[in-house]
């Protein structure tokens, strides 16, 4: 099978999407299949930055194509790069699979997909983000004139599938594959012992203020009694986040607390995971994050909101504790009790490392290539 992945950014750009777009690419070639990805040389997009000269290493060909920025719209809607929509219709494979919900790359693969034959699989990791009016008018002009011309549309979760249906796409045309993660990475963490002293709580991610609630977390853990409050790392590409969250945390006497390492290099993230004592994620919307799936793998407990397919990420309860979005009461509740509950947080790390196996690339690539086989012989 040869199939053509197409996406707004790839590695070393960071990201959910670009993660795993990588980890499918190397999922699918190690079981024989040939793959190409074709991108735009963004390491970002608010504010716009590219990447430094490659060339960079991976186990797939990337060809990146240099990304003019044109208006300030959104989704990427203002950014040009005339050379993916070429390879795209030059492409000989068997399916194109294009990423992100109403991005540059799958309006283009659509455009192409109107003439010609090539299958092609939208994989929308999509959310409603903070459901506006203005935001579903967008949404349902994607699913007609994006969505349309796909032969199958993916969505991670049953929720994400509803979310689609609500905006128009036909139910029928949806099938469900969970995002994946690379489990083997965290086997070889060393077994979590019992803290001495103060416990750290991590948060890993892109500092993004309008997503990510890091507002919410500075002001929860402000509320958390002086006794029971942990250490906060906040790991990750700053997003225009980092300087308020800091700020917001010096005003409300915990600035001791809080420790923003920037981006960090993939085997460094992966320490802090082992280092950590519990994990949060006080999103105010997201699809599937895949940082919740490694914080299982890792064997954290979680503190997350409930929003977008969260809950059917985590298990409320046995692996994570879930509070509404933006509530910094709920969330420093949360917070103190797996503070104060060195069982609980066994209990829930323990029950997340089984739970993360689920999402592993050996159970989620076989799901993928059924997918593009039978698109694939269709075409």
């Amino acid at each position: 099978m040869r199939v053509l992945e197409v996406t707004h950014r790839y590695p070393p750009a960071l990201g959910g999407v670009e993660r795993q777009v990588q980890g499918l690419a190397r999922g699918l070639v190690v079981r024989g299949h040939s793959v190409e990805v074709v991108t735009t040389d963004l390491s970002r997009d608010r504010p716009f930055a590219r990447l430094p000269p490659g060339p960079f290493e991976d186990a797939v060909p990337v060809r990146r194509h240099r990304v003019v920025r044109t208006l300030p719209a959104p989704h990427g809607l203002g950014l040009i790069a005339p050379g993916m929509a070429r390879d795209v219709y030059r492409s000989s494979a068997d399916v194109v699979h294009a990423h992100a919900f109403g991005m540059a790359p799958t309006w283009m693969s659509a455009l192409v997909r109107r003439v010609k034959r090539t299958p092609l699989v939208i994989e929308t990791h999509f959310d409603a983000g903070r459901g506006t009016s203005g935001w579903r008018t967008y949404a349902r002009a994607v699913a007609r004139l994006t969505l349309a011309p796909a032969d199958r549309i993916v969505a991670h979760t049953k929720i994400e599938s509803e979310l689609l249906v609500s905006i128009g796409v036909d139910a029928d045309r949806i099938t469900q594959i969970p995002a994946g993660i690379d489990v083997a990475e965290f086997a070889g963490l060393p077994a979590r012992t019992p803290t001495q002293g103060r416990l750290t709580a991590l948060f890993v991610g892109r500092l993004d203020p309008e997503r990510k609630g890091l507002d919410s977390m500075v002001r929860a853990l402000a509320k958390v009694p002086e006794g029971h409050r942990p250490r906060l790392r906040l790991v990750g590409e700053d997003w225009g986040g980092k300087d308020p969250a800091i700020r917001l945390a010096g005003e409300l006497g915990v600035g001791e607390w809080v420790t923003a390492t920037g981006p960090l290099p993939r085997d460094q993230v992966v320490r802090e995971y082992g280092r950590a004592d519990l994990f949060v994620l006080p999103s105010l919307f997201e699809c599937t994050p895949a940082v919740l799936m490694e914080a299982m793998a890792a064997g954290l407990p979680i503190v997350t909101t409930r929003v977008g397919g969260v809950a059917e990420v985590v298990l409320e309860g046995q692996t994570a504790l879930l509070c509404p979005p933006n509530d910094p009461e709920s969330l420093a509740a949360a917070v103190s009790r797996l503070v104060e509950d060195a069982s609980l947080r066994d209990r829930f790390g323990r029950a997340g490392v089984d739970r993360a196996q689920l999402f592993g690339w050996d159970q989620v690539v076989p799901k993928w290539i059924r997918l593009f086989d039978g698109l694939g012989r269709a075409g």
